[in-house]
């Protein structure tokens, strides 16, 4: 994909591109905005030779880069590393410690050293040091890393190398098996990165059996207490922040593809200044995967740091990426949100799992039930393509399934030159009569819509209804059509541009993406960015990281994909039952029925 930019906003949390996306200085318009640039190739880089056992993520560690940068540098890695291969290596220049630059100084971190004795030492505050310097966020500090000191005050000292821990403010914990870094900061309501800062020994891992130590609270004092009488704890991350990862093909060589998944994730952004301004705390990180099927890329991805460290991840495109992440996310206990449809069955064995988009078989099954429920005692006709493939043959034997246990039975009519006079006769006029295509196509449309026509200029007092399928919301040409023969579609997702509230979202798209215009695509992958970050987030701010015993009582208005979740089986995930039967109606209207509550 040749494209230079993406415009993302910024909701009160920080934003991480974990691969092959670098970011560059904030700009101001209306709110927060971040300018992300693909990393380019500055010429500054050395060669390493690839031997045997070697991957991108311990290649990465080996030079203390991210996985995204040697992607950045050799875009044929994104497929796999070859033995003997050599692949570009990004450098920097070795600065020396405290060299004057346009923004601050540089500084070379020394053994043992904290973020909060180098703060010390320049009489500057931790927020500033870490503000500067961006990646530490998401990494421990690390010797011989080069940190930009910020402009301000400072004052000739030594080094400060941190005194042995006081006992009396500190607690030693023993590590047991299976504990995580994260797990037992949350125990002691402190950081990751706090936990580093004070045991150095971190770096290299977490160990069962080791003992690390954990500041605690001074008598009565109300702060924590460092060996130094300062406070510990890292403001590097809000410890109760809900950490989320949107994991899609940001960078795809196809520009049309990937724009997509670019809007929807401006979508979620929307959802998350909305949610932000109700007082959700959110960290959100960006992985870019690169295809939209592959999974080498991906599997790099989740040796991370910040992969492991999330409450809740959303993306995957293909089957193959799904199973992937669904693993990965099983197997470290996060929670997982499928936004686009799948042919996999992962919900029905992972609990962690909610899928936006059901799949066909479970969307017809759910319709058929709608349709018998709507239309009872109704004269159903099938009207078949002749010649066609007849692509829908799948809803119809799903509604011959609900009709036969309801005693009823439908008719079948080909749609060839004698449609019109069949169908006529075909017709009961004491009853209403529903004529349900068997394919989706236009062309089928193009022969059907002419001869019911006609039978109601001849039959006006006799009740005929259309019913039909997802993409004939795309048929503008049918539209007029479609209000003459009071038509019923059901689709998973709709979006009404008279509705108050999609004026509204398109109108704050613009003002916030500089005004970029929607994809004219089905569905609008903006909505449905919106709409996934709406509902999971309000899940997360109202009933915290294990909101799913309260999935049945989420309500949001979403714009675009009705939304509710039901548990497949007993030790499956969520399935989103929601859809609409959208109602073109004879006096011009158009009403949305929701299904699925």
């Amino acid at each position: 994909m040749n494209f230079k930019y993406v415009k993302s906003i910024i909701a009160g949390c920080y934003l991480v591109i974990a691969t092959t996306f670098s970011m560059s200085a904030t700009e101001g318009i209306h709110a927060s905005i971040l300018k992300i640039e693909i990393l380019q190739d500055n010429g500054k880089y050395k060669k390493h030779t690839v031997t045997k056992g070697e991957t991108a993520y311990s290649i990465a560690r080996l030079y203390n880069i991210s996985v995204g940068d040697i992607y950045a540098l050799n875009p044929q890695s994104d497929k796999g590393l070859k033995l003997g291969e050599e692949i570009k290596i990004p450098t920097k220049s070795s600065p020396s410690t405290q060299i004057a630059s346009a923004s601050g100084k540089s500084y070379l971190v020394k053994s043992k050293e904290t973020l909060y004795s180098i703060a010390k030492q320049f009489d500057i505050k931790v927020d500033d040091l870490v503000n500067a310097n961006p990646e530490l966020k998401v990494k421990p500090l690390s010797e011989g890393q080069s940190l930009v000191i910020p402009t301000g005050k400072y004052t000739a000292q030594a080094p400060i190398t941190p005194a042995p821990a006081s006992k009396s403010h500190f607690i030693e914990h023993n590590v047991a098996a299976k504990e995580t870094l994260y797990g037992i900061a949350k125990q002691y309501n402190t950081t990751p990165e706090a936990l580093t800062d004070f045991n150095p020994v971190l770096k290299d891992g977490l160990k069962q059996g080791m003992t690390i130590l954990i500041p605690t609270l001074q008598s009565g004092s109300g702060v924590s207490s460092s060996p130094s009488g300062q406070t510990p704890v890292s403001t590097l991350r809000d410890v109760d922040a809900i950490k989320i990862g949107v994991v899609l093909p940001f960078l795809n060589k196809s520009q049309g593809k990937s724009a997509r998944f670019v809007e929807y994730y401006e979508g979620f952004l929307l959802a998350l200044e909305e949610m932000k301004a109700k007082g959700l705390s959110a960290n959100v990180y960006v992985f870019d995967m690169g295809s939209e099927t592959g999974t080498t890329k991906l599997k790099s991805l989740l040796d991370t740091y910040e992969m492991k460290d999330l409450d809740l991840i959303i993306g995957g495109v293909s089957s193959d990426q799904i199973d992937v992440i669904s693993n990965f996310a099983k197997k470290q206990g996060i929670k997982y949100a499928i936004p686009f449809p799948t042919k996999t069955d992962e919900t029905q064995r992972n609990n962690q799992i909610f899928q936006l988009n059901s799949p066909h078989e479970i969307l017809y099954a759910n319709t058929a039930k709608a349709f018998a429920d709507m239309f009872g005692n109704a004269n159903v006709i099938y009207v078949t393509e002749s010649g066609g493939s007849n692509d829908k043959k799948d809803f119809v034997s799903a509604l011959n399934m609900q009709l036969s246990q309801r005693g009823m039975k439908a008719n079948s009519i080909a749609a060839n030159q004698n449609l019109t006079s069949n169908l006529s006769l075909a017709l009961d006029r004491n009853r209403k009569n529903v004529i349900v295509a068997a394919s989706g196509s236009a062309q089928l449309l193009q022969n059907l819509l002419p001869a019911l026509n006609s039978i109601k200029e001849e039959q006006p007092n006799t009740s005929i209804s259309l019913f039909g399928y997802t993409e004939w919301q795309t048929y503008a040409q049918f539209f007029n059509d479609f209000y003459k023969n009071d038509t019923y579609i059901f689709t998973p997702f709709y979006l009404s541009d008279d509705d108050y509230k999609t004026k509204q979202f398109v109108s704050n798209y613009q003002r916030w993406y500089n005004n970029k215009s929607l994809i004219n695509t089905y569905p609008k992958y903006a909505a449905l960015g919106y709409d996934t970050g709406i509902y999971f987030l309000t899940a997360l701010l109202k009933y915290g990281k294990n909101f799913e015993s309260a999935v049945n009582s989420v309500s949001v208005p979403a714009l675009q994909t009705p939304i509710n979740f039901d548990k497949t089986n007993a030790n499956g995930g969520y399935m989103n039952n929601g859809f609409y039967i959208i109602h073109y109606k004879a006096n011009g209207s158009v009403d949305k029925i929701e299904y699925g509550k």
